[in-house]
């Protein structure tokens, strides 16, 4: 009985603890690539989301302040900027209608600077420097669109305005109907790299979205 007792009390020899940690090594290691790139795609994700959120909170404060809302988009290290892979920023209008002189100082000039520590009309904004945790690497997130673009939400109405070169007179025309779309995506020393999401911004009443 004595002996039946220690045997069952007898730990591990340190033979097979090694084996063991060994063991766990090589399942740890084996799993961090995965879980390192499903911790790049939620940051992607993260960021399509608050794409998403910035134009949801223009078109609240369009109606809230009863002024009209502009959010500008830019790529590429654009005006004000320095190395900047996307900027969003939302401008607030003297008035309630998306008109170019709604979006303008004293001296006539377009307040699309898009430096919001000095333009007073900057209400909210979204940099690429936000989600970078190490400028200096090529480990980036990007949101590309068609090209530098500008969106109005007027007050006191669901309707938003594409802005090319200037306001659409009318938000109903084809071109605004069709909306616009930007791709948010994980980029690694220039190469894309992992999932995808796309961001959908409809013109009218429709809400933007996380597409996928």
């Amino acid at each position: 009985m004595h002996g039946a007792k220690s045997k069952r009390q007898r730990g591990l020899t340190l033979v097979e603890l090694m084996v063991v940690l060994a063991v766990m090594g090589v399942l740890v290691s084996a799993a961090l690539p995965s879980m390192s790139q499903g911790f790049a795609d939620r940051r992607v994700a993260m960021v399509a989301r608050d794409v998403v959120s910035l134009f949801q909170r223009a078109r609240y404060m369009s109606n809230a302040y009863g002024r009209a809302h502009q959010v500008v988009y830019t790529n590429d290290s654009g005006t004000g900027l320095t190395s900047q892979a996307y900027a969003f920023e939302t401008l607030r209008g003297t008035g309630g209608a998306c008109s170019l002189t709604t979006f303008e100082n004293a001296g006539g000039i377009t307040l699309t600077d898009l430096d919001c520590d000095d333009n007073w009309r900057c209400v909210d904004h979204l940099y690429a420097n936000t989600y970078d945790a190490d400028p200096t690497d090529g480990d980036l997130v990007r949101v590309d669109g068609w090209k530098d673009t500008t969106f109005c939400y007027e007050s006191g109405s669901n309707n938003q305005v594409f802005v090319d070169t200037v306001l659409f007179a009318n938000w109903q025309t084809a071109n605004a109907q069709a909306g616009f779309g930007f791709l948010v995506y994980r980029e690694i020393d220039g190469d894309p790299i992992g999932v995808a999401r796309k961001v959908l911004i409809p013109m009218g009443s429709g809400s933007p979205r996380v597409m996928r």
